[in-house]
């Protein structure tokens, strides 16, 4: 041995024997909680904590909590504490290997629990979320305390340093050629795959022919967010087209009920994804994961495995869905949250936002019922909740022309059948209630044409004719009888299928295996004797020819449609007399439409028995009160006879939920149908919030009361009233409309959204109003260029206007907005006009500002593109510019050069760069900032902007605490909405002048410290 190698090995041992004593004399744990509290008695130390032993932990950190937990009623306290153990239990006992999936963060495990059950109290809910956090800390240093950790851990970092060590070998030995290769062949399976849709009616159970998505897809509506006032800093809810909603964000969260369209329309963004369509899509590759798929899975797939779990029969280079995924050209479209049970879905969170945590830049979308999970579901990670509106009258006769001309490709002569039904849905006022959805429009096409034209007018009755339709008469009429050797009758083939759908909702279950579900048929066949035919072939006749049932997947059975499933399953539950169960489970979303069906089903006593048990158990479940009695309020449209005293119980246990504060709330309302009109508050005292949604929800209900309503409230001069009276045009006939509303509106400022050329014809007769929103395709209408004494004009979601040339002459316009016209070529004609305010957003990138110098009046503007002036200081706007708004379509544009406009008192950044630059500047005399989509928000460097009385952070990062705002004198509303994290609020107690307006889709701590007069909280 040489003297170096003596030396080094001296030295080495040296090193390990020190290391070795400090290791022997380091107290045990990670040091990640302070007094550490113990989960166990110290006799006991358990491997893993299950529900004994978190339950345990949230009362010893409970009680440290001090006021926060001291100030509460105590059966609120424990209601917390009972959500905190519950949350626990729902992910399953904590063992060292899965806070090794957590890294061992904290924080981590703490995303992965779900967000405080809806009917805590904010100050329980501010409780809930400051237990969890701390049970995490304290769970995973107790963990890093036991005697096995360490050498668990050396197993833990040996087998992730070879995982790692393996990736980047697959990475090295990968080809790009083969990658790209794979790439344009599994473009051409998607769009093969998801290129064509059966259509309810036209595709028959003989011919199980499909049709092009191209000829079969209508846009739909989406509830979206826009500025009450270009660059301003409130928002109101205004319907968006469904594609321009999901391009606009990187997640989605898209709310709908049963058959509003949600799964055709992730069918149609694979498809365009696939094609590279131009759009946001058009670089992105689509994964589409039907979660009804992976409820009987152990686990979630994984990114590598998502071809084989989406069956998918391809396989891909090693490493290339990763790569997809970590690069941000994933579109990982995530359907049917509402289909796993509910016992599942805390599994199914956990896995979306580990997936969010290892990928944060690849895009997704998952899409559910609204009942299934709260709108705030995953907004910590950034979703943009988004719900499928209601079709209106357009978008039904756009979806009546689209399935007739797909009934004419197939051959068939219904010309006379179009006709009649657009006439009988713009004219009958209940087929105009049942046409709400795709799936019911379907219905009434197949039935118009099958009833010739003799429709029904009740939802029950239109469900029991296409049963007719499907069970019986397609095959009588056409002579198709015994094919497979069966003979059933309608109510043989019905008492099948209802036992086999209320078969899957008692268990929770979407769809079945084919063996598992023959083998029912044959015990349910034992009391039909009369059935001459075995098992197999009975399944397969209705496999084949109801046209109710469908194997997606060799050997996985499912109907075609979850609202077959709940009609059949509810009559089911009525004939075998389980109202208990009814009851038992209404507070689960699951069973929300069996429930409303069953009482349709039910006799006049059994309909009774089932409203009173709601309501019996909306007292006992405090959690679930306003849910349930809303649920038997919208029970009564299909009691057509029912005991008057249930009925007006129910009329006034709705009444006290009245009036509506939210579009949540609306909704929800609305679904009661015409009870609710006669129960919503006249104008007089309502604050503009209430006023607009109490019109909202006239809007949804419809009809001749509700215009009526609605007429209340048109001399209402507030924005959002304004803006709820002119969204609730197109759900009402045109001209009745402008007639009974606008023809004596007072829309001084909102502005009225035009929509149609019926629209467009009746604004004609309505001079008095002089702002308008108009989404249009083609150049701009006569209607228009004819009202030289227009003060405000939007042109939006205009694929065809190319020149803006036609507004000349309108000397009188105040504001031009410009949004989502992806073909102009120009902005210049804008320097003939006088606006003091400006607004474009996605518009073509490049266009020139330069005509911005002929507006020396011009006091606001909006930018959401990047313009060819790439820096502020070469944007030729007037030097007496006071608000700028940049949106998230410009945040390459640099602000370089910000300074020149000294009057600006109102900014809106969007993004690191803008953040970073923005903050290394100083900028005096700014009163309101705004900052959107910023990841590093550190609120130290808001300091030196002590002018400020208003911030806003949407969709931001905080690093830091908010303390630094307390040297912000003249500070009076903060606004944070959708920020990731957890945002404590503490620090901001103290400053009583402070008004904080919340996201409910953030998680925010020290809420309870501060007064509820100065919270308010907004959807």
């Amino acid at each position: 041995m040489t003297g170096f190698e003596t030396v080094v090995l001296r030295v080495a041992g040296t090193a390990a024997g020190a290391l070795v004593k400090s290791l022997l004399s380091r107290s045990p744990g990670a040091g990640l909680a302070a007094d550490p509290a113990a989960p166990a008695p110290r006799w006991r130390r358990p491997a893993q904590l299950g529900d004994p032993e978190i339950r345990r932990l949230t009362q010893a950190l409970a009680s440290r909590v001090g006021p926060a937990c001291g100030s509460l009623p105590e059966h609120e306290r424990l209601a917390a504490l009972d959500a905190v153990a519950d949350a626990f239990a729902a992910l399953g006992a904590l063992t060292p290997d899965s806070l090794f999936a957590a890294d061992l963060d904290p924080g981590a495990l703490a995303a992965a629990l779900p967000p405080p059950p809806p009917g805590l109290s904010p100050p329980a809910g501010a409780l809930y979320g400051r237990l969890i956090r701390l049970c995490c800390a304290h769970a995973v240093e107790y963990v890093t305390t036991l005697p096995a950790f360490g050498a668990r851990a050396d197993v833990e970092l040996v087998r992730r340093t070879g995982e790692l060590g393996r990736a980047l070998d697959r990475l090295a030995d990968r080809s790009d050629g083969a990658a790209h290769a794979f790439e344009e062949r599994y473009a051409r399976y998607v769009a093969e795959a998801h290129g064509r849709m059966l259509l309810f009616g036209v595709t028959t159970s003989t011919t199980r022919q499909e049709w092009p998505l191209d000829l079969a897809y209508i846009s739909l509506a989406v509830s979206g967010e826009q500025e009450l006032m270009p660059g301003g800093p409130g928002t109101h809810q205004t319907p968006v087209r469904a594609e321009q909603a999901l391009g606009a964000a990187d997640r989605v969260l898209l709310r709908g009920p049963a058959g509003s369209g949600k799964s055709t329309l992730v069918q149609w963004l694979a498809l365009n994804a696939a094609r590279q369509a131009e759009g946001p899509w058009s670089a992105c590759v689509p994964f589409v994961l039907r979660l009804r798929s992976f409820t009987s899975a152990d686990a979630l797939p994984l990114p590598e495995e998502f071809l084989r779990a989406s069956g998918v029969p391809l396989t891909a280079p090693p490493g290339w869905v990763e790569e997809l995924m970590a690069s941000g050209r994933a579109l990982v479209l995530v359907d049917g949250v509402d289909e796993v049970p509910r016992r599942l879905r805390t599994r199914t969170e956990a896995w979306l936002r580990s997936l969010i945590t290892a990928f944060p830049k690849a895009r997704y979308v998952v899409t559910t019922r609204p009942s299934a999970v709260p709108e705030s579901w995953l907004a910590g990670q950034g979703f943009a909740p988004h719900s499928l509106l209601p079709m209106e009258r357009e978008d039904v006769q756009a979806f009546v022309r689209h399935w007739h001309a797909a009934a004419r490709a197939g051959g068939q002569e219904v010309d006379a059948y179009e006709s009649a039904l657009l006439e009988a849905v713009a004219g009958r006022r209940d087929l105009g209630r049942l046409a709400t959805n795709p799936l019911m429009c379907a219905l009434l096409c197949a039935l118009n044409q099958d009833r010739r034209m003799q429709l029904p007018r009740a939802r029950k009755e239109l469900y029991d004719a296409a049963l007719d339709m499907l069970l019986v008469r397609r095959d009588t009429e056409r002579e198709i009888l015994g094919v497979e050797g069966v003979y059933l009758t309608r109510e043989e083939q019905i008492a099948l299928l209802q036992r086999f759908a209320y078969w899957l909702i008692r268990n929770g279950q979407v769809e079945a295996g084919r063996d598992e579900a023959v083998e029912m048929v044959a015990g349910w066949l034992d009391a039909m004797p009369q059935v001459r035919a075995g098992a197999e072939q009975v399944f397969s006749h209705l496999l084949i020819r109801s046209g109710l049932l469908r194997e997606p997947v060799r050997g996985s059975v499912d109907f075609v449609h979850r609202t077959f499933q709940d009609y059949l399953g509810a009559k089911a539950a009525v004939e075998s007399r389980d109202f208990g169960v009814l009851v038992k489970n209404a507070h689960d979303d699951t069973w929300d439409d069996v429930v409303r069906m069953a009482v349709g089903h039910a006799r006049p006593d059994e309909r009774t028995r089932i409203l009173r048990g709601l309501l019996k158990r909306a007292d006992k479940v405090k959690g679930a009160r306003n849910r349930l009695i809303l649920l038997a309020a919208a029970c009564l449209e299909h009691a057509p006879e029912l005991d008057a005293q249930v009925h007006g119980e129910i009329h006034a246990r709705t009444a006290e939920l009245l009036p509506p504060r939210s579009p949540a709330e609306a909704a929800e309302l609305a679904k009661a149908g015409e009870l609710v009109l006669e129960l919503l508050p006249a104008p007089a005292g309502l604050s503009e919030a209430v006023a607009a949604t109490v019109v909202r929800t006239a809007a949804l209900v419809g009809g001749d009361r509700a215009l009526r309503v609605i007429a209340g409230f048109r001399q209402d001069d507030r924005y959002e009233v304004g803006h709820e009276v002119s969204e609730s045009w197109g759900r009402f006939p045109t001209t009745d409309y402008a007639d009974a509303v606008l023809a004596d509106a007072s829309m001084h400022a909102a502005h009225l959204h035009i929509r149609t050329r019926k629209q467009l014809d009746a604004y004609t007769r309505l001079p008095h109003i002089r702002r308008v929103h108009l989404t249009w395709f083609g150049p701009i209408p006569r209607g228009i260029i004819g009202r030289p004494d227009l003060e405000w004009l939007v042109l939006q979601g205009n694929p065809a206007l190319t020149d803006l040339s036609r507004l000349s002459g309108h000397l009188a316009l105040r504001h031009l907005g410009v949004f989502d016209c992806p073909q102009l070529t120009s902005i210049d004609p804008v320097s003939e006009l006088t606006p003091t305010s400006l607004a474009f957003g996605y518009v073509p990138e490049g266009l020139s500002l330069a005509a911005l110098a002929g507006i020396p009046g011009l006091r606001s503007l909006v930018l959401g593109f990047e313009p060819k002036e790439r820096r502020l200081g070469d944007i030729p706007a007037a030097e007496g510019l006071a608000k700028l708004t940049l949106w998230q379509g410009a945040r390459g544009v640099s602000l370089d050069g910000l300074e020149r406009w000294s009057s600006l008192t109102s900014l809106a950044i969007a993004g690191d760069t803008q953040y970073e630059q923005l903050v290394s500047r100083q900028i005096t005399g700014l009163t309101s900032l705004q900052i959107r989509f910023a990841t590093r928000v550190d609120p130290t460097m808001l300091r030196p902007f002590r002018q400020l009385t208003e911030l806003m952070l949407l969709r931001c990062e905080l690093r830091g605490g908010l303390d630094p705002l307390l040297e912000l004198p003249g500070l009076t509303r903060l606004r944070i909405a959708e920020c990731a994290g957890t945002v404590d609020l503490s620090p901001l107690a103290r400053l009583e002048h402070l008004r904080l307006e919340l996201d409910r889709r953030t998680d925010f701590g020290g809420t309870e410290r501060i007064p509820p007069e100065r919270l308010t909280y907004f959807p």
